[in-house]
């Protein structure tokens, strides 16, 4: 079968939910916005042993492996006790999984475990989490819950409208038809599978955009604390924001009153070279009266 992202989601969802008493959520972010989002994410009904798993499916080896070059599966370990990657039987090995995670595959007798997590002590989940499963959870479960029996009436419909076309067109026509649902409906999965990858893309530039607007406030941070610590040591004060302007004000007058040293000394310079001139004329003028009288002699 060629699966479908969203389809292989929900089957893994359904042997979950058939396979034990965990609690299971299909895309469910856990936590505010910007969190993480696995595809599947359980939790088991237990007091004694709590071990949250998220699961990452994958219907491509390309999408795989940016996934694991980027590092994303390990954002769930901030919120399990283990990732495990899914997939359709064939399209990944047991080499193939980073250590540490584990491996499910689809085949046609259903799922099947090839190689278990590594299961650690689940970190203290936040308290946006346990608001999301209380204020999203329970809406999804009713939603899924409708969907089931939207879709058990939609299947019994369809079988009566298809056997009411074999009845009139005969079986030929009838399997046409239904072929040609069925390819649509590859379709339209195949289509929501490029809408969720291409959301997923854009969801991870948004988190590394706003990592970066992050990493340029710190610097700026950074860069104003070291202006702040040189002026407050060239004007002798504490680093204290709070005294930012009266440290403006003192390197003011620090300023003002360089500047008026530097008019004397220039000044004092002046008079020096007037001295120096008056003295060096008064000596050429006694040598100018001696040779006067010299010559009058």
């Amino acid at each position: 079968m060629n699966w479908g992202h969203d389809q292989l989601a929900n089957d893994l969802a359904s042997h979950l939910r058939g396979l034990s008493d965990r609690r299971v959520w299909v895309d469910m972010q856990l936590g505010a916005a910007g969190s993480t989002r696995p595809d599947v994410y359980t939790m088991p009904c237990s007091f004694s042993r709590f071990t949250p798993i998220a699961y990452e499916c994958k219907v491509s080896v390309s999408d795989f492996r940016a996934d694991v070059t980027k590092g994303k599966y390990t954002d769930y370990l901030a919120y399990a006790s283990g990732v495990i990657f899914a997939c359709p039987a064939g399209l990944l090995k047991r080499d193939d999984i980073p250590k540490g995670a584990g491996l499910m595959t689809r085949g046609e007798d259903g799922w099947r475990t090839v190689k278990a997590p590594t299961l650690a002590k689940c970190p203290e989940l936040p308290r946006s989490f346990w608001l999301k499963l209380v204020m999203d959870g329970e809406r999804r479960d009713h939603e899924r819950q409708v969907r089931m029996e939207d879709h058990c009436k939609r299947s019994l419909s369809e079988y009566a409208a298809q056997k009411k076309i074999r009845d009139k067109f005969g079986d030929v026509v009838a399997a046409a038809i239904d072929d040609h649902l069925r390819h649509t409906t590859r379709r339209l999965d195949a289509l929501r599978h490029r809408i969720a990858m291409e959301a997923g893309r854009l969801e991870s530039d948004l988190k590394l955009l706003e990592e970066r607007r992050k990493a340029a406030h710190q610097h700026e941070d950074r860069e104003c604390s070291e202006m702040l610590r040189d002026l407050a040591k060239a004007v002798g004060m504490d680093a204290d924001p709070a005294n930012i302007r009266k440290m403006s004000n003192r390197l003011d007058a620090m300023i003002a009153l360089a500047q008026e040293s530097s008019t004397v000394k220039e000044l004092s310079g002046i008079v020096q070279g007037i001295s120096w001139g008056v003295k060096r004329f008064h000596e050429i003028e006694a040598a100018l009266a001696s040779n006067v009288k010299a010559d009058a002699a």
